[in-house]
């Protein structure tokens, strides 16, 4: 039985943790990139994401009992130290997976848009079919696209149509969702490489928002700069928050790791990890994420299309004003006017600072009658409220 207050130390950055956790003990809040060891000799229950290193430095000669990460990857945290010291450890696996498929979609359009493309028909290659991989796939095919998926751990232990690494890589499209690992049977620092690049077209749109080191920083600046490849979309960086700003400057669309970062998404995370250390406490949980969500900013879209508008023009329009993937560049863009030496801080504040978005599903969509034919794209792409307009 415990005799004095559970003390917590959590990220400074993961939305609702006080909502959360303020019922459970007494909580310290860090920035996530900085926590140390000498900030845990009294903590039982850490919560972070992925910015902080979870290892034997972090935790050794601390009562740390119970470790939560609010992100999706774990490519941060040393589990089989964990293990060893028998702390359970709880993640955030698939809790912004909508997110950042939604990032994808909107991606695609303001590409099609920006370029004159037709989405419909391209092929798409999903080089890992996990939570995000599988929603990328519904929403591609929403879309008319062809989904060709590669996923060499999967294909082992589940029925999908695996297609080889190259072959993938030849699709119109190629977007990454792959985990960050380094070793096993299967490891992806780097799949995309020098020799793997040959493989695309040169018109091949390129979307990373997995991990930065999946991906060899000098090999893609390299394909860019010798346009071996067509535009790309890059969320994640190797080195981050200390990025390679010529690729940035030589990508299409360039944001700082906010892909996953919708308002939905985060909170789902710490729902996820608030669940599990109630579980390891024992005691019923009692926070109510509903309660604590705030409206949309876009609560509703009537549709209005102008003449001769395509239905893809349609799509892009709608998904503009819920989240414009354009800005989110834009902002990025400011921090090459400032000091190199200023960057790193500067790309931290703009993922502490992400402005509130909400995903597809919290906006109701007011449907034509002349463009019902819309209705099954929308709800393919995750829209969820549709009334047809009277």
């Amino acid at each position: 039985m415990r005799t004095k207050p559970i003390q917590i130390v959590a990220g400074e950055n993961i939305p609702y943790i006080q909502e959360a956790f303020s019922n459970l003990g007494h909580l310290t809040f860090l920035p996530g990139r900085s926590i140390k060891s000498s900030d845990l000799k009294t903590t039982n229950l850490l919560l972070i994401r992925s910015i902080t290193s979870v290892d034997e430095t972090l935790l050794q000669h601390t009562p740390v009992e119970f470790v939560g990460s609010a992100s999706a990857g774990t490519d941060h945290i040393d589990e089989v130290y964990l293990r060893s010291r028998n702390i359970p450890f709880a993640s955030a696996a698939g809790s912004n997976a909508n997110s950042v498929a939604e990032y994808v979609v909107a991606g695609l359009l303001a590409l099609a848009k920006r370029h004159g493309l037709s989405l419909k028909g391209l092929t798409i290659g999903i080089i890992g079919v996990g939570h995000i991989g599988k929603l990328v796939k519904q929403k591609a095919e929403a879309l008319g696209m062809i989904p060709v998926l590669n996923d060499p751990p999967l294909s082992e232990t589940s029925q999908i149509d695996h297609r080889p690494l190259p072959e993938v890589l030849g699709c119109d499209v190629v977007t990454l969702h792959t985990p960050f690992t380094l070793g096993g049977a299967h490891p992806t620092f780097h799949l995309l490489n020098e020799q793997t690049f040959k493989h695309l077209k040169p018109s091949t749109i390129f979307i990373n928002a997995a991990r930065g080191e999946v991906v060899d920083t000098h090999a893609l600046l390299k394909v860019i700069t010798h346009h071996k490849i067509g535009p790309t979309i890059i969320d994640v960086w190797e080195g981050e928050p200390d990025i390679n700003w010529d690729l940035f400057q030589a990508v299409t669309i360039g944001t700082p790791h906010i892909a996953g970062h919708s308002l939905d998404g985060k909170a789902n995370g710490t729902y996820m990890i608030y669940s599990a250390a109630c579980k390891h406490l024992g005691v019923v949980p009692v926070w109510d994420l509903a309660q604590s969500l705030p409206p949309p900013l876009v609560q509703e879209i009537q549709i209005s299309p102008t003449q001769h508008q395509s239905d893809e023009a349609i799509l892009g329009d709608i998904v503009e004003k819920i989240y414009n993937l354009e800005e989110d560049h834009r902002q990025m863009t400011t921090l090459l006017a400032t000091q190199p030496e200023e960057r790193s801080g500067l790309f931290d504040g703009l993922r502490k600072n992400y402005p509130v978005r909400r995903e597809f599903h919290r906006t109701r969509i007011i449907l034509p009658q002349t463009l019902e034919r819309l209705r099954p794209v929308l709800e393919g792409l995750g829209f969820g409220q549709i009334i047809p307009k009277t």
